[in-house]
């Protein structure tokens, strides 16, 4: 049957080569921390089953990738790991209990989906990927960071798989029954203790050694087992309860071990968990970083490092009892190190600058799609050494004016930073954009109509203090930056600056200000939705491509002028409007509009973008959502920056029915595009 099928594999292959005339679009890359996947528009590959695709996997070489494009069908079987930067993996079967078939590895969210779960019926896109663990030789037949489409959603209720119950010492005696490197076809669940962990985590699953009693020695190993939903690593100790096939592994020297290879893993209540904190290597931040950077892009260390430092930026909310910050080995050495996503220690709610403490985990060199690199331990677990947060003193460097301060950032080289902090002081000209995470972007000059001399990006706002204001004078404190983008435009700034706020601002700030400043973009067309071609359809705001997908009408509940543009409710499926097809020149730019719900249910939109190549659709970008209301019109903002020139679509989403948000009409009114 096996030789059969290869020669169908063989056809199939030499099928694809003659039909290599037809333009198949290649798969997403890895998004960077803020993009996030489109819906629908997926690209399609050639149609196999997770069968054929496992095949046509093991005919590639090691390690090596299918220059085709594929598309698989089948069901999720299992998730492995939580969600992380709009990222899960997961294995799929061409039946729902086909088990664990082929590996979706980090493949990505599709629009409106907050995770994956066991049951649901997926279409998956990409390239093959033959991955061999170097350590052992294991092969995994996966698709990188594939594009999803949910055909049917009915996972979530589905029980976890239950075997056979048998001890320790029962599974060694079946295992050893089986014929060499045999597996079982019965499914079997072993209860015991962990007697021994085995390397560190890789991709949510850790190999262990266990037995019948707490002392029992090495009995019997579940080997690369998945780790539990909460559960960040396996300790010696831990009751558990192990689920999958027997497995009698023999190696070339004839040694056997009995053992179930990626077990479902249940940890029951016992003494377990007492064991010391893992340490690693301790290293200083500035080591960390050095470490890091001599790593292969996207790599992690196969060694466990711990570092020590103080917290001097914190990024964010707690999720999940996790939390990102940013260290460094002195409290005020800035943005040194980033602990991304952290574990919260007991009795810890939330991290504050100026804590001193002790992270542990395996480094990581993470580079988005623009090439930017980032020092980090994800998930890492951290000690508190000495909580000084909030009572530490703002950072203060050496005082300059603003025109000294863009003198300074000349001098440095392109994209540099300055190693020495210095403290700007000065006058707030121009706020751009909404706060979000606390933190708000503006221009200032040493005169109060100075113009746009120097940019304090992102900047930290003062406890007490809900936004920047034009005419406040303030001191804002942090290392300068020499911003250049593709075009060569030059940026003089200080990023996630600390402010002192030493005058307030006469021009009031905020109320019916219009969107944030800069230049206007002229290839925004009708932003008051003053003008339409028919009462669905308002000028310059209908794409040729498939950005635009909601049904329209003209208001008369304008915030100015006329009209507004009202987008009908989405139902189940998010619905965007979207402007005609724009090409912009690399820069950043903020797109911003005013937006008001139609009822008094709770209510958001989200702002983004989607690049338009030959009347195809890429990878939609989008920012927060932002929660709307029908008292009043909200401004909502989106800062992006384009590395080259782009065309694309402006859009702006109206959410489906979810968890935060009810399917409803809402209103858009006074778009803008600016270039900063």
């Amino acid at each position: 049957m096996k030789k059969t099928f290869k020669t169908f594999a063989l056809m199939l292959l030499t099928a694809f080569a003659f039909s290599s005339c037809v333009d198949v679009p290649a798969p997403f890359n890895v998004p960077d921390k803020s993009s996030t996947p489109g819906g629908s528009e997926s690209p399609e590959g050639t149609p196999v089953t997770c069968a054929q695709a496992v095949e046509l996997t093991n005919a590639l070489s090691d390690g090596a990738t299918s220059a085709e494009t594929y598309t698989i069908t089948g069901y999720i079987t299992e998730v492995v790991g939580e969600v992380s930067r709009n990222q899960q993996t997961f294995w799929m079967a061409d039946t729902k209990d086909g088990g664990r078939i082929f590996e979706a590895y980090w493949a990505n969210l599709p629009e409106g989906v907050t995770a994956f779960t066991k049951g649901m019926k997926v279409k998956i896109t990409g390239k093959l990927m033959k991955y061999v663990n170097q350590n052992n030789g294991s092969v995994i037949a996966e698709m990188k960071n594939a594009t999803v489409v949910v055909l049917d959603d009915e996972g979530g209720d589905t029980p976890p798989a239950e075997g056979t119950p048998v001890t320790c010492a029962q599974a060694v005696e079946l295992t050893n029954a089986l014929a060499d490197n045999g597996t079982s076809t019965e499914t079997y669940t072993i209860t015991g203790y962990i007697t021994e962990v085995v390397g560190n985590v890789s991709r949510n699953q850790q190999t262990f050694w266990m037995a019948d009693t707490k002392d029992g020695g090495r009995v019997f190993e579940a080997y690369y087992a998945n780790l539990p939903e909460g559960v960040t690593a396996f300790t010696k100790g831990m009751k558990v309860k192990i689920t999958g096939q027997l497995l009698k592994y023999v190696n070339n020297s004839g040694q056997v071990t009995p053992e179930i290879k990626n077990a479902t893993v249940v940890v029951l209540p016992d003494e377990g968990g007492d064991n010391p904190p893992v340490e690693g290597t301790e290293v200083t931040c500035a080591q960390a970083v050095e470490l890091t950077n001599a790593l292969a892009d996207n790599a992690t260390s196969t060694e466990t490092y711990t570092i020590t430092g103080y917290i001097t930026e914190v990024v964010g909310n707690v999720s999940r009892n996790q939390q990102t910050f940013w260290m460094a080995d002195t409290k005020d050495g800035g943005k040194v190190f980033e602990a991304y996503w952290a574990n919260l220690p007991e009795g810890v709610t939330a991290f504050t600058k100026g804590m001193k403490v002790k992270i542990t985990g395996q480094l990581l060199k993470y580079v988005n799609n623009s090439g930017q690199v980032t020092p980090e331990i994800k998930n890492a677990d951290v000690v508190v050494l000495d909580d000084d947060g909030g009572d530490t003193p703002p950072i203060e460097g050496t005082d300059v004016t603003c025109a000294q301060a863009v003198e300074l950032t000349n001098a440095l080289a392109d994209n540099g930073t300055s190693t020495e902090a210095y403290s700007v002081t000065g006058y707030i000209t121009e706020v751009v954009g909404n706060v979000s995470r606390n933190q708000q972007t503006f221009w200032m000059a040493d005169t109060k109509d100075g113009g746009k001399v120097f940019e304090a990006y992102w900047a930290n706002l003062p406890e007490g203090v809900s936004a920047f204001a034009k005419g406040m004078k303030v001191k804002i404190t942090g290392q300068l930056l020499k911003y250049v983008n593709n075009s060569g435009q030059v940026t003089p700034e200080i990023k996630n600056a600390d402010v002192t706020i030493l005058e307030q601002g006469d021009d009031g700030g905020g109320g019916d200000t219009p969107g944030p400043g800069g230049d206007d973009v002229t290839e925004l067309v009708n932003g008051g939705f003053e003008e339409w071609v028919s009462d669905s359809e308002p000028v310059g705001w209908k794409s040729t491509s498939s950005a635009s997908n909601a049904t329209l009408s003209k208001s008369t509940e304008a915030r100015n002028g006329s009209f507004a543009c009202q987008i009908a409710a989405p139902g189940s499926q998010n619905k965007r409007l979207a402007t005609q097809e724009i090409t912009l020149e690399a820069g950043k730019y903020t797109f911003s509009f005013y937006a008001k719900s139609t009822t008094a249910n709770a209510c958001q939109t989200r702002p983004g973008y989607v690049p338009v190549n030959e009347g195809s659709v890429g990878t939609y970008k989008y920012g927060d959502y932002v929660d709307i209301n029908n008292n009043e019109w909200t401004l909502v903002t989106y800062d992006f920056t384009l590395d080259s020139t782009t065309t694309l679509c402006l859009v702006v989403m109206n959410p489906k029915n979810s968890n935060y948000s009810v399917s409803q009409d809402i209103l858009i009114d006074d778009a803008t595009l600016v270039k900063k």
